[in-house]
Protein backbone atom coordinates (compact mmCIF):
# COMPACT_ATOMS: atom_id res chain seq x y z
CA UNK A 1 0.00 0.00 0.00
CA UNK A 2 1.65 3.15 -0.84
CA UNK A 3 0.76 6.63 0.07
CA UNK A 4 -1.43 9.09 -1.95
CA UNK A 5 0.77 12.42 -3.09
CA UNK A 6 0.28 15.15 -0.54
CA UNK A 7 -1.93 18.19 -1.96
CA UNK A 8 -0.03 20.89 -1.95
CA UNK A 9 -2.75 22.49 -0.82
CA UNK A 10 -6.33 21.74 0.68
CA UNK A 11 -7.33 24.61 -1.52
CA UNK A 12 -5.57 25.20 -4.50
CA UNK A 13 -7.55 27.28 -6.71
CA UNK A 14 -10.16 28.20 -4.77
CA UNK A 15 -8.65 31.49 -3.59
CA UNK A 16 -11.59 33.17 -4.75
CA UNK A 17 -13.94 31.82 -2.67
CA UNK A 18 -11.98 32.66 0.25
CA UNK A 19 -14.37 33.86 3.61
CA UNK A 20 -17.77 31.89 5.47
CA UNK A 21 -20.22 29.31 4.08
CA UNK A 22 -16.92 27.94 2.06
CA UNK A 23 -17.55 24.40 1.12
CA UNK A 24 -14.66 22.46 -0.12
CA UNK A 25 -15.20 18.69 -1.33
CA UNK A 26 -12.33 17.56 -2.62
CA UNK A 27 -11.68 14.70 -5.31
CA UNK A 28 -9.44 11.97 -4.09
CA UNK A 29 -6.07 11.59 -6.00
CA UNK A 30 -4.36 8.60 -7.51
CA UNK A 31 -2.07 6.71 -6.40
CA UNK A 32 1.89 7.59 -6.33
CA UNK A 33 4.69 5.34 -6.58
CA UNK A 34 6.77 7.03 -4.21
CA UNK A 35 5.67 8.75 -0.90
CA UNK A 36 5.91 12.50 -0.45
CA UNK A 37 7.93 14.11 1.78
CA UNK A 38 6.47 15.97 4.81
CA UNK A 39 6.18 19.56 4.99
CA UNK A 40 9.25 21.48 5.50
CA UNK A 41 9.40 23.46 9.13
CA UNK A 42 8.64 27.11 9.33
CA UNK A 43 10.81 29.45 11.76
CA UNK A 44 8.54 29.00 14.66
CA UNK A 45 8.32 25.19 14.27
CA UNK A 46 11.25 22.89 16.10
CA UNK A 47 13.14 21.12 13.77
CA UNK A 48 11.95 18.24 11.43
CA UNK A 49 13.41 15.54 13.80
CA UNK A 50 12.17 17.06 16.88
CA UNK A 51 8.39 17.81 16.25
CA UNK A 52 8.27 13.87 15.55
CA UNK A 53 9.44 12.93 19.19
CA UNK A 54 7.74 11.57 21.80
CA UNK A 55 6.45 13.85 24.27
CA UNK A 56 6.72 17.55 22.17
CA UNK A 57 3.98 18.64 20.65
CA UNK A 58 2.99 20.29 16.95
CA UNK A 59 1.71 23.69 17.53
CA UNK A 60 -0.62 26.48 14.93
CA UNK A 61 -1.90 29.81 15.70
CA UNK A 62 -5.25 29.97 13.56
CA UNK A 63 -5.05 33.00 11.14
CA UNK A 64 -8.98 32.88 11.45
CA UNK A 65 -9.73 33.05 15.34
CA UNK A 66 -7.64 34.00 17.88
CA UNK A 67 -7.02 30.79 18.86
CA UNK A 68 -3.92 27.99 18.93
CA UNK A 69 -3.90 24.35 18.91
CA UNK A 70 -1.34 22.51 20.37
CA UNK A 71 -1.38 18.55 19.17
CA UNK A 72 0.52 16.17 20.87
CA UNK A 73 1.72 13.31 22.00
CA UNK A 74 3.28 12.99 18.35
CA UNK A 75 4.04 9.95 18.81
CA UNK A 76 2.99 6.79 20.17
CA UNK A 77 2.14 2.50 20.39
CA UNK A 78 -1.38 0.74 19.94
CA UNK A 79 -1.31 -2.25 22.22
CA UNK A 80 -1.12 -4.02 18.81
CA UNK A 81 2.32 -3.15 17.58
CA UNK A 82 1.12 -0.49 15.66
CA UNK A 83 3.28 3.08 15.62
CA UNK A 84 1.28 6.04 15.13
CA UNK A 85 3.02 9.64 14.26
CA UNK A 86 0.54 12.50 13.91
CA UNK A 87 1.53 16.76 13.43
CA UNK A 88 0.18 19.83 12.02
CA UNK A 89 1.08 20.00 8.44
CA UNK A 90 -1.22 23.59 8.24
CA UNK A 91 -2.83 26.01 9.95
CA UNK A 92 -6.62 27.44 9.60
CA UNK A 93 -6.81 29.97 7.18
CA UNK A 94 -9.71 31.46 4.94
CA UNK A 95 -8.79 29.71 2.37
CA UNK A 96 -8.93 25.99 4.28
CA UNK A 97 -8.86 24.20 7.85
CA UNK A 98 -5.68 23.56 10.05
CA UNK A 99 -4.59 20.20 8.33
CA UNK A 100 -2.88 17.07 10.30
CA UNK A 101 -0.88 14.60 8.96
CA UNK A 102 -0.14 10.96 10.22
CA UNK A 103 1.30 7.47 9.64
CA UNK A 104 0.80 4.30 11.03
CA UNK A 105 3.21 1.64 10.65
CA UNK A 106 3.09 -2.27 11.75
CA UNK A 107 6.42 -2.67 13.41
CA UNK A 108 5.55 -6.13 14.90
CA UNK A 109 7.76 -8.71 12.42
CA UNK A 110 4.93 -10.57 11.32
CA UNK A 111 1.97 -9.08 9.24
CA UNK A 112 -0.98 -8.11 11.54
CA UNK A 113 -4.13 -6.94 11.61
CA UNK A 114 -4.68 -3.60 13.88
CA UNK A 115 -8.00 -2.71 15.11
CA UNK A 116 -8.50 1.09 14.07
CA UNK A 117 -11.71 2.38 16.18
CA UNK A 118 -9.47 2.88 18.83
CA UNK A 119 -6.42 4.30 17.24
CA UNK A 120 -6.38 7.81 16.83
CA UNK A 121 -6.42 9.93 14.04
CA UNK A 122 -7.13 6.66 11.83
CA UNK A 123 -9.93 5.53 14.17
CA UNK A 124 -11.86 7.66 16.69
CA UNK A 125 -12.27 10.48 14.98
CA UNK A 126 -14.53 12.27 17.30
CA UNK A 127 -12.80 14.53 20.75
CA UNK A 128 -14.73 13.99 23.92
CA UNK A 129 -16.50 16.59 24.73
CA UNK A 130 -13.56 19.94 26.06
CA UNK A 131 -12.59 20.19 29.42
CA UNK A 132 -10.70 22.84 30.72
CA UNK A 133 -6.64 22.33 31.19
CA UNK A 134 -6.27 21.26 34.36
CA UNK A 135 -9.88 20.28 35.02
CA UNK A 136 -11.64 16.64 34.98
CA UNK A 137 -14.90 18.22 33.56
CA UNK A 138 -16.23 21.43 32.09
CA UNK A 139 -19.37 22.85 30.80
CA UNK A 140 -19.34 21.99 26.94
CA UNK A 141 -21.75 20.30 25.07
CA UNK A 142 -21.52 17.55 22.02
CA UNK A 143 -21.80 20.46 19.26
CA UNK A 144 -18.15 21.74 20.16
CA UNK A 145 -16.68 18.45 19.73
CA UNK A 146 -13.16 18.93 17.04
CA UNK A 147 -12.99 16.09 14.53
CA UNK A 148 -10.08 14.77 12.01
CA UNK A 149 -11.91 15.17 9.23
CA UNK A 150 -9.94 12.66 6.59
CA UNK A 151 -8.97 14.12 3.11
CA UNK A 152 -8.39 13.16 -0.16
CA UNK A 153 -4.75 12.53 0.56
CA UNK A 154 -5.73 9.40 2.62
CA UNK A 155 -4.95 6.16 1.96
CA UNK A 156 -8.18 4.54 3.48
CA UNK A 157 -10.67 6.72 2.39
CA UNK A 158 -12.56 6.75 -1.11
CA UNK A 159 -15.13 9.81 -0.58
CA UNK A 160 -14.06 12.74 2.10
CA UNK A 161 -16.19 14.38 3.61
CA UNK A 162 -17.07 18.44 2.76
CA UNK A 163 -16.09 21.03 4.84
CA UNK A 164 -16.89 24.46 5.04
CA UNK A 165 -16.18 27.71 6.68
CA UNK A 166 -19.13 28.74 8.92
CA UNK A 167 -20.67 31.63 9.92
CA UNK A 168 -18.62 32.06 13.09
CA UNK A 169 -14.85 32.09 11.35
CA UNK A 170 -14.13 28.43 12.41
CA UNK A 171 -13.94 25.61 9.30
CA UNK A 172 -16.78 22.75 10.01
CA UNK A 173 -18.51 19.91 8.54
CA UNK A 174 -20.71 20.99 5.63
CA UNK A 175 -23.42 18.15 6.97
CA UNK A 176 -24.28 16.03 10.01
CA UNK A 177 -23.10 13.49 7.77
CA UNK A 178 -20.03 12.17 9.90
CA UNK A 179 -16.79 10.66 8.25
CA UNK A 180 -16.09 6.98 8.55
CA UNK A 181 -12.82 5.07 8.52
CA UNK A 182 -12.53 1.18 8.38
CA UNK A 183 -12.42 -0.75 11.85
CA UNK A 184 -9.69 -2.59 10.45
CA UNK A 185 -6.85 -2.58 8.23
CA UNK A 186 -3.81 -5.59 7.73
CA UNK A 187 -0.09 -4.55 7.27
CA UNK A 188 2.65 -5.95 5.91
CA UNK A 189 6.08 -5.98 8.61
CA UNK A 190 7.08 -2.37 8.10
CA UNK A 191 4.09 -1.16 5.85
CA UNK A 192 2.62 1.90 6.41
CA UNK A 193 -0.19 3.82 5.55
CA UNK A 194 -0.69 7.60 5.44
CA UNK A 195 -3.24 10.08 6.48
CA UNK A 196 -4.38 13.58 6.30
CA UNK A 197 -7.01 14.96 7.97
CA UNK A 198 -8.86 18.15 7.94
CA UNK A 199 -9.39 19.28 12.37
CA UNK A 200 -12.74 20.75 11.88
CA UNK A 201 -16.03 20.97 14.27
CA UNK A 202 -19.87 20.04 13.62
CA UNK A 203 -21.69 21.88 11.42
CA UNK A 204 -24.54 22.00 14.38
CA UNK A 205 -21.69 23.90 16.36
CA UNK A 206 -21.78 27.33 14.51
CA UNK A 207 -22.12 30.17 16.79
CA UNK A 208 -20.46 28.14 19.85
CA UNK A 209 -16.73 29.67 18.74
CA UNK A 210 -14.23 26.97 20.00
CA UNK A 211 -13.83 26.77 23.94
CA UNK A 212 -10.65 26.60 24.97
CA UNK A 213 -9.89 23.56 26.92
CA UNK A 214 -8.78 20.01 26.03
CA UNK A 215 -9.93 17.94 23.73
CA UNK A 216 -8.87 14.11 23.68
CA UNK A 217 -9.07 11.38 21.28
CA UNK A 218 -9.23 8.10 23.41
CA UNK A 219 -11.30 5.71 25.52
CA UNK A 220 -10.93 6.39 29.20
CA UNK A 221 -7.97 5.12 31.14
CA UNK A 222 -5.37 5.61 28.03
CA UNK A 223 -3.03 7.93 27.28
CA UNK A 224 -4.74 9.90 24.59
CA UNK A 225 -3.73 11.97 21.54
CA UNK A 226 -5.30 15.39 22.37
CA UNK A 227 -5.54 19.04 21.18
CA UNK A 228 -5.47 21.37 23.70
CA UNK A 229 -7.11 24.72 22.56
CA UNK A 230 -5.83 28.31 24.34
CA UNK A 231 -6.40 31.84 23.00
CA UNK A 232 -3.51 33.00 21.16
CA UNK A 233 -3.55 36.58 21.94
CA UNK A 234 -4.03 36.12 26.19
CA UNK A 235 -2.70 32.37 27.18
CA UNK A 236 -2.51 33.48 31.03
CA UNK A 237 -5.44 32.99 33.64
CA UNK A 238 -8.48 34.43 32.53
CA UNK A 239 -9.54 35.52 36.54
CA UNK A 240 -7.68 37.65 38.91
CA UNK A 241 -5.88 36.35 42.10
CA UNK A 242 -7.38 37.31 45.37
CA UNK A 243 -3.38 37.87 46.34
CA UNK A 244 -2.75 40.53 43.51
CA UNK A 245 -0.36 43.00 44.68
CA UNK A 246 0.77 40.82 47.71
CA UNK A 247 4.69 40.96 48.12
CA UNK A 248 6.23 37.82 49.34
CA UNK A 249 9.89 36.79 50.19
CA UNK A 250 12.01 34.59 48.01
CA UNK A 251 12.31 31.11 48.25
CA UNK A 252 14.98 29.45 49.35
CA UNK A 253 17.34 28.29 46.81
CA UNK A 254 18.52 30.35 43.43
CA UNK A 255 16.08 30.17 41.57
CA UNK A 256 13.04 32.61 40.87
CA UNK A 257 10.00 32.31 41.85
CA UNK A 258 6.88 33.01 38.91
CA UNK A 259 3.85 33.95 40.96
CA UNK A 260 -0.09 33.26 40.26
CA UNK A 261 -0.76 36.37 42.06
CA UNK A 262 1.44 38.10 39.79
CA UNK A 263 0.62 37.05 36.24
CA UNK A 264 -1.93 38.69 33.54
CA UNK A 265 -3.60 36.98 30.34
CA UNK A 266 0.24 37.59 28.49
CA UNK A 267 1.75 34.74 31.24
CA UNK A 268 2.08 31.36 29.23
CA UNK A 269 2.76 29.33 32.51
CA UNK A 270 1.47 29.42 35.70
CA UNK A 271 0.20 27.54 38.88
CA UNK A 272 -3.37 27.92 39.23
CA UNK A 273 -4.51 26.72 42.91
CA UNK A 274 -8.28 25.39 43.01
CA UNK A 275 -9.08 27.95 45.88
CA UNK A 276 -6.85 30.33 47.33
CA UNK A 277 -8.70 30.77 50.53
CA UNK A 278 -10.25 27.81 52.80
CA UNK A 279 -10.90 26.32 55.82
CA UNK A 280 -9.57 22.80 57.29
CA UNK A 281 -9.95 20.34 56.31
CA UNK A 282 -9.53 21.09 52.93
CA UNK A 283 -8.74 19.23 49.35
CA UNK A 284 -6.29 21.90 47.57
CA UNK A 285 -5.67 21.53 43.69
CA UNK A 286 -2.43 23.06 41.85
CA UNK A 287 -2.21 22.78 38.39
CA UNK A 288 0.69 23.51 36.47
CA UNK A 289 -0.70 24.78 33.11
CA UNK A 290 1.77 25.09 30.00
CA UNK A 291 0.30 27.46 27.12
CA UNK A 292 4.32 28.30 25.85
CA UNK A 293 5.83 26.91 22.70
CA UNK A 294 8.07 24.69 24.88
CA UNK A 295 8.51 21.53 26.76
CA UNK A 296 9.28 23.06 30.57
CA UNK A 297 10.84 20.64 33.34
CA UNK A 298 12.25 19.24 35.46
CA UNK A 299 9.62 19.76 37.89
CA UNK A 300 8.61 18.75 41.71
CA UNK A 301 6.46 19.79 43.67
CA UNK A 302 7.07 21.42 47.00
CA UNK A 303 5.02 22.97 49.68
CA UNK A 304 6.15 26.14 52.53
CA UNK A 305 4.85 28.01 55.46
CA UNK A 306 5.16 31.57 55.15
CA UNK A 307 5.61 32.69 58.95
CA UNK A 308 7.28 36.23 60.55
CA UNK A 309 8.89 36.80 56.25
CA UNK A 310 10.81 33.53 56.74
CA UNK A 311 9.69 30.24 54.54
CA UNK A 312 9.88 26.73 55.87
CA UNK A 313 9.41 24.11 53.85
CA UNK A 314 6.74 21.36 54.90
CA UNK A 315 7.86 18.79 52.13
CA UNK A 316 7.78 16.49 50.24
CA UNK A 317 10.75 15.30 52.12
CA UNK A 318 12.16 13.08 49.50
CA UNK A 319 12.06 13.76 45.26
CA UNK A 320 12.63 11.13 42.73
CA UNK A 321 15.45 11.73 40.60
CA UNK A 322 13.51 11.63 37.06
CA UNK A 323 13.62 14.51 35.02
CA UNK A 324 9.61 15.73 34.38
CA UNK A 325 8.91 17.64 31.27
CA UNK A 326 4.87 19.15 30.58
CA UNK A 327 4.46 19.70 26.81
CA UNK A 328 3.33 22.64 25.33
CA UNK A 329 -1.02 22.20 26.07
CA UNK A 330 -0.06 19.98 29.03
CA UNK A 331 -0.82 20.05 32.52
CA UNK A 332 0.64 18.55 35.90
CA UNK A 333 -1.76 18.94 39.01
CA UNK A 334 -0.28 18.24 43.11
CA UNK A 335 -3.28 17.73 45.06
CA UNK A 336 -2.83 18.46 48.74
CA UNK A 337 -5.10 16.93 51.71
CA UNK A 338 -4.53 19.29 54.68
CA UNK A 339 -5.70 18.90 58.07
CA UNK A 340 -5.68 20.70 61.58
CA UNK A 341 -5.64 17.32 63.54
CA UNK A 342 -4.39 13.80 62.52
CA UNK A 343 -5.51 12.06 58.92
CA UNK A 344 -6.04 9.33 57.01
CA UNK A 345 -3.19 8.23 54.91
CA UNK A 346 -4.06 8.57 51.03
CA UNK A 347 -2.70 8.92 47.57
CA UNK A 348 -3.09 12.27 47.90
CA UNK A 349 0.03 14.57 49.54
CA UNK A 350 -1.73 14.34 52.96
CA UNK A 351 -0.31 17.32 55.53
CA UNK A 352 -2.15 17.05 58.95
CA UNK A 353 -1.40 19.63 61.82
CA UNK A 354 -1.31 23.00 60.00
CA UNK A 355 -2.08 26.06 61.83
CA UNK A 356 -3.98 28.99 60.16
CA UNK A 357 -1.51 31.15 57.76
CA UNK A 358 -0.11 31.69 54.09
CA UNK A 359 1.60 28.64 52.72
CA UNK A 360 2.87 28.00 48.89
CA UNK A 361 2.93 25.20 46.88
CA UNK A 362 5.81 25.47 44.17
CA UNK A 363 6.53 23.14 40.91
CA UNK A 364 9.68 23.19 38.91
CA UNK A 365 8.14 24.28 36.09
CA UNK A 366 8.32 27.72 34.53
CA UNK A 367 8.36 29.61 31.12
CA UNK A 368 11.20 32.85 31.94
CA UNK A 369 11.83 30.90 35.66
CA UNK A 370 12.87 27.73 36.76
CA UNK A 371 9.63 27.20 38.99
CA UNK A 372 6.06 28.57 39.40
CA UNK A 373 3.63 28.72 42.62
CA UNK A 374 0.27 30.21 44.21
CA UNK A 375 -0.19 31.19 47.17
CA UNK A 376 -3.19 29.61 49.73
CA UNK A 377 -4.57 31.21 52.76
CA UNK A 378 -5.42 28.53 55.21
CA UNK A 379 -8.12 29.21 58.38
CA UNK A 380 -7.36 27.15 61.44
CA UNK A 381 -6.22 27.55 64.65
CA UNK A 382 -2.45 27.57 66.10
CA UNK A 383 -0.95 24.18 66.09
CA UNK A 384 0.13 22.69 69.22
CA UNK A 385 3.09 20.24 69.77
CA UNK A 386 1.92 16.90 71.39
CA UNK A 387 3.45 13.88 71.71
CA UNK A 388 2.82 10.68 69.18
CA UNK A 389 0.18 8.44 70.48
CA UNK A 390 2.78 5.52 71.38
CA UNK A 391 4.74 7.04 73.92
CA UNK A 392 4.69 7.19 77.19
CA UNK A 393 6.52 9.58 79.64
CA UNK A 394 8.18 9.48 83.07
CA UNK A 395 9.25 12.28 84.96
CA UNK A 396 12.36 12.22 87.47
CA UNK A 397 13.39 15.66 89.08
CA UNK A 398 14.37 17.80 85.71
CA UNK A 399 14.60 15.16 83.35
CA UNK A 400 11.82 13.51 81.32
CA UNK A 401 12.41 9.94 79.36
CA UNK A 402 10.20 9.05 76.92
CA UNK A 403 9.61 5.55 75.18
CA UNK A 404 8.55 4.71 71.76
CA UNK A 405 7.08 1.75 70.41
CA UNK A 406 10.12 2.19 68.06
CA UNK A 407 12.02 1.36 71.17
CA UNK A 408 9.49 -0.94 72.43
CA UNK A 409 9.81 -3.11 69.14
CA UNK A 410 14.18 -2.95 68.37
CA UNK A 411 16.09 -4.34 67.57
CA UNK A 412 13.86 -6.37 64.75
CA UNK A 413 14.46 -8.06 61.58
CA UNK A 414 14.89 -5.22 59.79
CA UNK A 415 17.67 -4.11 61.09
CA UNK A 416 16.46 -1.60 63.36
CA UNK A 417 18.40 -1.19 66.62
CA UNK A 418 17.67 0.94 70.27
CA UNK A 419 19.12 4.76 70.00
CA UNK A 420 18.63 7.35 73.00
CA UNK A 421 18.03 11.22 71.21
CA UNK A 422 18.53 13.67 74.17
CA UNK A 423 17.02 17.43 74.19
CA UNK A 424 18.39 20.30 76.05
CA UNK A 425 18.85 23.98 75.61
CA UNK A 426 21.38 25.56 73.70
CA UNK A 427 22.98 29.20 73.51
CA UNK A 428 22.81 29.23 69.81
CA UNK A 429 20.98 27.39 66.70
CA UNK A 430 21.99 26.84 62.99
CA UNK A 431 18.01 26.75 61.64
CA UNK A 432 14.73 27.27 62.73
CA UNK A 433 11.87 25.01 63.16
CA UNK A 434 7.64 25.84 62.96
CA UNK A 435 4.99 23.53 64.31
CA UNK A 436 4.06 22.76 60.98
CA UNK A 437 7.15 20.95 60.84
CA UNK A 438 7.38 19.46 64.00
CA UNK A 439 4.53 17.45 63.41
CA UNK A 440 5.54 15.56 60.70
CA UNK A 441 5.90 11.93 60.38
CA UNK A 442 9.40 12.00 59.87
CA UNK A 443 10.71 15.05 62.46
CA UNK A 444 8.85 12.55 65.11
CA UNK A 445 12.54 12.79 66.97
CA UNK A 446 11.89 16.37 67.43
CA UNK A 447 7.88 16.39 68.51
CA UNK A 448 8.67 13.64 70.61
CA UNK A 449 11.41 15.25 72.71
CA UNK A 450 9.79 19.28 72.35
CA UNK A 451 6.16 18.09 73.63
CA UNK A 452 7.36 17.44 76.81
CA UNK A 453 10.16 20.43 76.75
CA UNK A 454 8.47 22.97 79.28
CA UNK A 455 10.08 25.29 80.80
CA UNK A 456 11.04 23.96 84.41
CA UNK A 457 12.40 20.83 82.06
CA UNK A 458 15.94 20.68 81.75
CA UNK A 459 16.17 17.63 79.64
CA UNK A 460 13.96 15.38 77.71
CA UNK A 461 15.08 11.98 77.23
CA UNK A 462 13.53 9.94 73.90
CA UNK A 463 14.24 6.25 73.97
CA UNK A 464 13.57 5.55 69.89
CA UNK A 465 15.30 3.59 67.35
CA UNK A 466 18.10 4.87 64.85
CA UNK A 467 16.27 5.33 61.99
CA UNK A 468 14.62 8.18 63.80
CA UNK A 469 17.43 9.15 65.06
CA UNK A 470 19.13 9.72 61.50
CA UNK A 471 16.19 11.86 60.83
CA UNK A 472 16.30 13.91 63.39
CA UNK A 473 20.39 14.24 64.26
CA UNK A 474 21.52 13.00 60.33
CA UNK A 475 23.22 9.65 59.28
CA UNK A 476 26.61 11.18 60.02
CA UNK A 477 26.06 13.78 62.93
CA UNK A 478 25.48 13.12 66.86
CA UNK A 479 24.12 16.32 67.01
CA UNK A 480 21.66 19.21 65.98
CA UNK A 481 21.12 22.44 67.01
CA UNK A 482 17.63 24.48 66.07
CA UNK A 483 15.58 26.83 67.50
CA UNK A 484 11.67 26.07 67.82
CA UNK A 485 9.27 29.46 68.92
CA UNK A 486 11.77 31.83 71.19
CA UNK A 487 14.09 29.08 72.50
CA UNK A 488 17.56 27.54 71.05
CA UNK A 489 17.92 23.82 71.63
CA UNK A 490 20.31 20.82 70.85
CA UNK A 491 19.37 17.27 70.16
CA UNK A 492 22.27 15.16 70.69
CA UNK A 493 22.35 11.28 69.93
CA UNK A 494 23.29 8.34 72.58
CA UNK A 495 23.36 5.18 72.72
CA UNK A 496 21.94 2.79 75.02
Amino acid sequence: MRRRTVLASLTAGIGSLAGCNTTLGVERESPTTTPTESPTPTADDPDEGEEWEIGAASIVDLTTADRTYALAPLSYHSDDGAHIRARFSSTATPEGPATVEATLTNENPFENTFRLEWTPPFGRLYSDIPRPMGERNGDSTYRVKLIFAPTANHDLVENPPAIQRADDGYWRLATDTTPELPERVRLAPDETIHGEYALVGYAEGTGRGRPPGVYEFSRAGERPLRVTVWPTDSPGPATDSQFTGVSVPELPGDSNTAWFHDTDTSTPTFVRPSVERTDLPARIEFTFINRSRQSTGCGHWNFYKLLDAEWFHLGPLVHTADCRNVSPGDTKTWTLRAAAAEMAPCQAQSYPFLGGGRYAAIAGYGHATAQSGALVELDAPSVTVVPTDDVTAQRDGGTVTATSERWRTAPDSEGRSRVSLVLETAGDADRRLVAEQVMRRRYRGYRNTLAFGTADVERVVLRTDDRTADWTVGYDDGTTRFQYEEQAYRITRRTP
